[in-house]
């Protein structure tokens, strides 16, 4: 955790605030995942980040892009059988 705190610490805040924004995320993953990437190569050209840091920021926009999907996928699955996550935990515990 300490580790992935220094990483984070160094890069650029507008870039980790977006990426934070779970909810767009998960509302249009590839869309936000591509601003995420336009947003790493833009810091480059402004050298605010290294080459190292840019290949971290691309990996880290496509991993939260795959957590989005899977996110999604859940979502529309417990819509289709119509409970919600909360609900069907509360059915096994009565």
């Amino acid at each position: 955790m300490v580790v992935q705190e220094r990483m984070m610490a160094g890069l650029p805040k507008a870039w980790l605030a977006e990426l934070n924004d779970q909810v767009a995320l998960v509302a249009d993953p590839d869309g936000r995942a591509a601003v995420l990437n336009e947003m790493a190569y833009a810091a480059r050209r402004r050298l605010e980040v290294d080459e190292s840091d840019l290949v971290d920021m691309l990996e880290i926009a496509e991993a939260a892009r795959l957590w989005a999907l899977d996110e999604f996928e859940s979502e529309m699955e417990w819509n289709e059988v119509g409970r919600t996550p909360e609900e069907s935990e509360n059915r096994f515990q009565n």
